[in-house]
């Protein structure tokens, strides 16, 4: 996840003087936090360019939790003339980019925020703030069918929530890491089935912040083992040969048959025809015989 990565958002204008020049520049409306994921602030400052000798000395930035006296003075979560680290990084510059980066997001972190910097000028302080609200990524199974361990024809959803007021987020769902076409924040199951176990990710999606959160299920049913495919084999093995071959040994075997009998046939015949020939040429030479 690419946290500096800063889509356009709606903003406005926080001017405290009557020089439009100076200002800050916040989303218009509250960001949603996952707790313990990161989340930036996008934010943009300005001053007037028009005088070249102005350079920015100092960035702040200031939680009103904590902060009462409008961001003029300590505490602060960033300082730039600190070393210290924290949750709260900066990720802006000293020219325009203000953007404010927190990690491990918590509970106690929502609430308004207000970006403040100082020139060798003059100082600024955008106010009013940005306010930071912090929710729970859910993944919830509701049965709707069924009960006790998951079984094949069991119906139920999978539902992503996060409680923040946030009207740009998208929900997107993926199986042990490959993306559904569809998103929302539900899936539905109709009627499970072994091939539907597996690890189930919802990607909550926002300009500001994407955080996922991952449930398991497993549907008990048969599971198709070695034996049993080598059953199916040789099942399709003998239907195919009852199909293709037993219909060919019939009829080699009647072919077989016929030929033989014809073989007897032609055998007869021409032992019958062989005693006949031999009388007829005994008769002849008795002819012979009486006539000399």
């Amino acid at each position: 996840m690419n946290t500096n990565m800063l889509a356009p958002v709606r903003s406005r204008i926080c001017v405290l003087t009557q020089d439009s020049r100076w200002g800050v520049i916040y989303p218009d409306k509250p960001i949603c936090a996952v707790r313990g994921f990161s989340v930036s602030i996008p934010c943009t400052y300005y001053y007037p360019t028009s005088k070249p000798n102005i350079q920015v000395t100092q960035m702040l930035w200031c939680s009103m939790n904590s902060n009462i006296d409008v961001c003029q003075n300590p505490p602060y979560v960033y300082n730039s003339s600190s070393n210290t680290t924290s949750d709260f990084e900066y990720v802006g510059d000293d020219k325009s980019n203000c953007t404010l980066l927190i990690h491990n997001v918590q509970f106690s972190y929502s609430g308004e925020y207000r970006f403040r910097f100082i020139t060798n000028v003059d100082k600024w302080t955008g106010d009013p703030g940005v306010t930071l609200q912090t929710a729970d990524l859910k993944v919830s199974l509701i049965r709707l069918s069924g009960n006790g361990t998951l079984k094949q024809g069991d119906s139920l959803n999978l539902t992503c929530d996060v409680n923040c007021t946030h009207s740009s987020s998208q929900f997107v769902w993926s199986k042990n890491n490959e993306q559904f076409n569809t998103s929302g924040p539900v899936l539905h199951f109709p009627a499970l089935t072994v091939r539907d176990s597996g690890n189930y990710t919802c990607t909550w999606k926002t300009n500001e912040t994407s955080e996922s959160k991952t449930i398991s299920l497993q549907v008990e049913g048969e599971r198709p083992d070695g034996r049993s495919i080598w059953m199916v084999v040789l099942v399709t093995a003998g239907v195919m040969f009852m199909v293709f071959a037993l219909p060919a040994v019939i009829y080699n075997r009647r072919r077989k048959f016929k030929a033989a009998e014809e073989n007897r046939r032609e055998s007869g015949e021409k032992t019958q025809t062989k005693p006949q020939l031999h009388q007829v040429s005994q008769e002849s030479d008795e002819e012979t015989l009486n006539k000399e």
